[in-house]
């Protein structure tokens, strides 16, 4: 079998076979088959397409190409192993709310994450804004953790699925990342090689998302889905907007303080319209993942239960506990609206510089292009462009004011922190382009604002 004819056949948009997509996977993950060969096959998929069945192999082949990691010490009777996942996003804090939150409600989670790459952010590195905490230790300790605490989150182990980092390595450099077999591949195969028995997804769609409407969103969805059952492993896919950015803040360390500020909430707070986009998504997947773990089969009771768990400061507990158990520096805080001490992470903040960005002219903002405000980010620092970029975890964005927010000539529309005066100057024509000011009549400012965020479930 040569490599040469099989980059032949699916140029000529003709069925792989089971042995000819193993043979490619193999002799990739060994170093046998060339990277330009592999990248002339991922190309030819990325403009053709694979068939249900070559997606499939293709996926197994990947989740095989490595050892599957083995959770069975952590099953319980009647309850399942969830994992959950996002396809990402700018301001996607969700999984350092949400773990918190459903292990306190009885849910063992054992996560895997990723660092960030172009203007979608990586949840390891908003953990690295944590001075000390530990995103690498071991998978024997990550479930010694987990039995101890409920709860680990470490970063995507070199052992598991070897293929798909060799190949994402080359998607992202030959313009081949957003084909949507290769994506769904790419993570069900890392799904399926981390041992967990259910999969609850996350599938981001709009400017800020690499689905860019929701059509795609749903096929993605759908197609994920359907691997997941082929491979009897219960999947859901929650489809989200990503329209604007994820909540109020955009950048590590900046998140980080969300997060807690989050999971501080009184009942006030989370039921007010300061929170209506984080809070949707929030629930609606720490729900679902309490569903899936066997914890809760009444989807509004979950939704009951996550509020109580944050408003009484249990998930804010589990937090702590997360970041204690992986390393992570802790100081006690004295916080006059809780009138008591708080252990509160350390965070990687320093920054030198804050300017506002103000409104040019009055109106209703129509718009926060997300795609626009993550590449902003990255000009600062915050983010990479080749994964050996060093990322400075202090800077980012804290928006004022939101779509369908009205403002007047010089209200503050968001705060800019950063460190670099020459990097701000290259984030600034980003910012410029990503607001939308217009006047238009109050109701259909009213209809912007209130948009839902979940968009649609895929089961």
């Amino acid at each position: 079998m040569r490599m040469y004819d099989i980059i032949e056949k699916k140029r000529y948009k003709q069925e792989l076979t089971l042995d000819e997509i193993e043979f490619f996977v193999k002799g990739f993950s060994k170093g046998e088959i060339p990277d330009y060969q592999v990248s002339a096959l991922l190309m030819a998929i990325c403009l053709n397409g694979l068939t249900n069945q070559e997606l499939v192999h293709l996926t197994f082949a990947m989740a095989n190409s490595a050892a599957r990691l083995d959770l069975s010490s952590l099953k319980k009777e009647g309850k399942y192993i969830v994992d959950k996942h996002s396809t990402g996003g700018v301001g996607d804090k969700i999984t350092l709310i949400v773990l918190p939150i459903v292990s306190a409600l009885g849910v063992d989670v054992c996560k895997m994450s990723g660092k960030g790459l172009g203007y979608t952010g990586g949840t390891a590195d908003k953990l690295e804004s944590i001075e000390g905490y530990d995103i690498n230790i071991s998978l024997d300790d990550a479930i010694a953790q987990v039995k101890e605490i409920g709860v680990c989150l470490i970063s995507q182990s070199s052992e598991i699925a070897i293929a798909d980092k060799k190949m994402y390595a080359l998607r992202d450099t030959t313009a081949t990342v957003e084909s949507i077999d290769l994506i769904a591949s790419s993570i069900m195969s890392k799904k399926l090689a981390s041992g967990v028995d259910k999969i609850l997804l996350d599938v981001t769609v709009g400017s800020g998302a690499f689905m860019k409407n929701i059509e795609d969103a749903r096929k993605l969805a759908k197609t994920m889905v359907e691997i997941g059952k082929l491979a009897g492993v219960e999947t859901k896919a929650i489809i989200t907007s990503m329209e604007q950015p994820l909540g109020r803040c955009v950048g590590n360390a900046l998140e980080l303080k969300e997060t807690i500020e989050f999971l501080l909430s009184d009942e006030e707070a989370l039921l007010s319209s300061q929170m209506y986009d984080l809070k949707q998504v929030v629930f609606e997947i720490a729900s679902y993942m309490i569903k899936m773990a066997g914890c809760g089969d009444d989807i509004e009771q979950n939704k009951r239960d996550i509020l109580r768990c944050i408003v009484s400061g249990r998930a804010y507990d589990k937090f702590i506990d997360l970041v204690e158990a992986q390393g992570g520096e802790i100081c006690d805080v004295y916080m006059d609206w809780k009138q008591k001490e708080l252990a509160m992470p350390i965070l990687k903040d320093k920054a030198k510089y804050l300017k506002e960005i103000h409104a040019q002219n009055s109106g209703y903002i129509l718009a926060i292009d997300s795609k626009k405000i993550g590449e902003a980010l990255v000009c600062l620092g915050g983010g990479r462009i080749t994964k050996e970029d060093e990322i400075d975890y202090a800077v980012g964005f804290e928006f004022v004011k939101k779509s369908g927010d009205k403002v007047e000539v010089g209200d503050t529309i968001l705060k800019v922190i950063y460190n670099d005066k020459d990097k701000f100057s290259e984030a600034f024509s980003y910012i410029e382009d990503a607001i939308v000011i217009d006047d238009v009549a109050s109701d259909v400012a009213l209809k912007i604002k209130q948009k839902p965020h979940v968009l649609d479930i895929i089961e």
